[in-house]
């Protein structure tokens, strides 16, 4: 008797949810006074884009669309690919002062991860629909934290995820006892000693579930060597993962360079004829520098006194060198580095970069670029995200105002963040 209710009630699900599902589709009509296509790198007036379930159906002047379509009209403001961050570190926060180790020596990888939950929601509402999280969170807990926002058990960005940095056997982590140091640096890193290693902590990493390789090309003190680098290039091109290689000092980027990494992370000071080199071998850079702002929350943090002057010397040099990436033709890929606790929300720490790529003197045009087009080719997510055209994920977020005219005032002012089709969040 009771296995022929329980199947009439599975016959009674199945055929309701295929009624259902034929008649789920959910149709979103978006429009605004102004519309960034980051594909011709160009602000449209008057745009409208409609909106299949998770799609972007079509996009352009009075669309037809279906009965029942929820219209969205933002008036004045501007539409943008949704943000991406292409370097973040969710699973971390320290003070200005403290040594690289601290956070990782004092805090549970229970702690981080639920304090995780709190930057990703900041991500998201930012206006960050995607983000890649380039290590620091102990052996992969950031693929934890990417489970967990595609299960939908948190609200956050779309995750890509690194696993732990692969580098030499220094790491990155200093100023801490000489006790302590193998064992914070192996639960953070993985650490190899020749080229066999190397091709192991690769497949180790992919096994795992990664989306990109990250190397250090430099360590605290120690580099790894070129066929270390070359066999790590090779092992993850081999599995179609990327590799991007933290480097910041012009130097050591010569060996990346040459094993073939997709990308440079950092890039501080590089020589006109390295990246020259870089854009003709088509390697981008995610120049992460702040601006004149997170160095004010730095000396009020600390408690210093200090100018305008100061702020504008302290910035001088991240300016010069976005105007040289751009010069020598270099792909320029948003990423904040974002892990210091300035007393801000995350997301808007995060912005924080974009806004110092306008203060060097991009124009609107070429700042979002790096944050949606540019971002989205190097994450391996082409015309999928980063761009809203025909096909692609309905990931957007509307700003007040008018974004060409002042980009910065729009860029904290988010009226509405979608996801996949689902608008997260609106004021």
């Amino acid at each position: 008797m009771y296995k022929a209710i329980l199947n009439t009630v599975f016959f009674l699900f199945l055929t309701c949810g295929f009624v259902f599902s034929q008649n789920s589709d959910v149709y979103i009509l978006l429009k605004a006074g102004h519309f960034y296509n980051s594909e011709k790198n160009a602000f449209l007036e008057n745009q409208e884009v409609l909106i299949k379930n998770d799609k972007v159906v079509k996009v352009g002047t009075q669309l037809t669309i279906p009965p029942n379509t929820e219209v969205l009209d933002f008036g004045n403001a501007t539409i943008v690919p949704g943000l991406i961050d292409a370097h973040s570190h969710i699973l971390m926060e320290q003070k200005v002062d403290e040594p690289l180790a601290v956070d990782a020596m004092m805090v549970s990888s229970e702690a981080r991860v639920l304090r995780a939950v709190k930057f990703a929601k900041s991500y998201l509402e930012s206006g960050f629909t995607t983000i890649r999280d380039l290590g620091n969170s102990g052996q992969y807990l950031d693929l934890e934290v990417r489970k967990a926002i595609k299960n939908g058990y948190i609200t956050g960005p779309r995750m890509l995820a690194s696993g732990p940095i692969i580098g030499s056997m220094d790491g990155q982590i200093d100023g801490i006892p000489l006790a302590d140091f193998d064992r914070i640096s192996r639960q953070e890193y993985s650490m190899v000693s020749g080229v066999e290693e190397a091709r192991k902590a690769v497949r180790e990493h992919i096994a795992r579930g990664v989306d990109v390789i990250k190397i250090l090309a430099v360590g605290n003190r120690l580099v790894l060597s070129l066929d270390e680098m070359k066999a790590i290039v090779e092992t993850a091109h081999s599995e179609r993962i990327p590799v991007t290689a933290h480097c910041d000092r012009d130097w050591a980027a010569q060996n990346a360079i040459e094993a073939g990494v997709d990308g440079i992370e950092h890039a501080y000071g590089f020589k006109k004829a390295t990246l020259e080199k870089m854009a003709s071998k088509g390697i981008y850079v995610v120049p992460t520098y702040g601006s004149t702002e997170t160095i004010r929350a730095y000396y009020e943090q600390q408690k210093l006194p200090y100018t305008e002057d100061d702020l504008e010397n302290n910035a001088a040099s991240w300016k010069k060198w976005i105007r040289e990436l751009k010069e020598a033709g270099v792909t320029i890929v948003a990423g904040s580095d974002a892990y210091v606790n300035l007393e801000m929300d995350r997301g808007d720490y995060a912005k924080q970069t974009i806004w110092g790529y306008a203060d060097a003197g991009l124009s609107p045009e070429d700042v979002l670029q790096t944050a949606t087009v540019n971002a989205a080719i190097a994450l391996g997510m082409k015309d999928q995200i980063g761009v809203i055209r025909e096909n692609s994920l309905a990931d957007i977020v509307v700003f007040e105002g008018d974004m060409k005219a002042d980009i910065k005032k729009s860029l904290y002012n988010v009226k509405m963040v979608m996801k996949n089709g689902v608008v997260e969040w609106s004021k």
